[in-house]
């Protein structure tokens, strides 16, 4: 049996609070990620992207399960029209695909090398933190005090061609990083 060593009641007790603990900082980090997901809906829906002749709006995921996993249930919606589709990335490739980017974790050299890639493309690229912004995304999403904010790289979004919603703009931060060169 697996727990053949513990036989002491406390040896079990202090088991099962560490089971709930684990319990407990998952289902934070899970509902973290849902209000990440809805925020980044609710921001391409505020979003205009070059007129394109495409039926669906694609929407790529890089992150861990718990990421993929907030952004599942938001497969098949519409925004403005079109069909969102989401699609998770384990590797970096065919991100040109997709109309929005949603990173979770990359080293930043990486997210540094795929945002470069990315740039003057009408991809709207969104991650967790201003660290992102410096990196040359457009919009970062942090948690203040138990409030969501969102802050956005203005110059990276409109060098990719997007239009973001003066709705967005005025709850947000704007920042003026300027986005990397290759």
């Amino acid at each position: 049996m697996m727990f053949e060593g513990i036989k002491k009641p406390g040896g079990i007790l202090c088991l099962l609070l560490c089971f709930s603990s684990m319990a407990s900082v998952h289902a934070r980090s899970v509902e973290k990620q849902a209000v990440l997901a809805a925020l980044s809906l609710n921001l391409a829906r505020f979003t205009t992207w070059p007129e394109r002749k495409t039926p669906a709006l694609n929407l790529c995921v890089i992150g861990d399960n718990v990421v993929q996993e907030s952004f599942a249930t938001m497969d098949n919606k519409t925004i403005n029209g079109k069909a969102l589709r989401v699609i998770n990335r384990s590797r970096l490739r065919y991100l040109s695909q997709c109309q929005l980017l949603y990173v979770s974790t990359l080293k930043r050299n990486v997210l540094r090398q795929v945002l470069v890639e990315l740039k003057y493309q009408p991809i709207l690229t969104v991650g967790e933190n201003k660290e992102f912004l410096k990196a040359g995304g457009m919009v970062g999403l942090e948690n203040l005090d138990g409030k969501m904010q969102i802050n956005i790289n203005l110059p990276a979004v409109e060098e990719s061609d997007l239009v973001m919603s003066s709705r967005i703009l005025k709850l947000a931060n704007i920042f003026e990083f300027s986005n990397p060169v290759e």
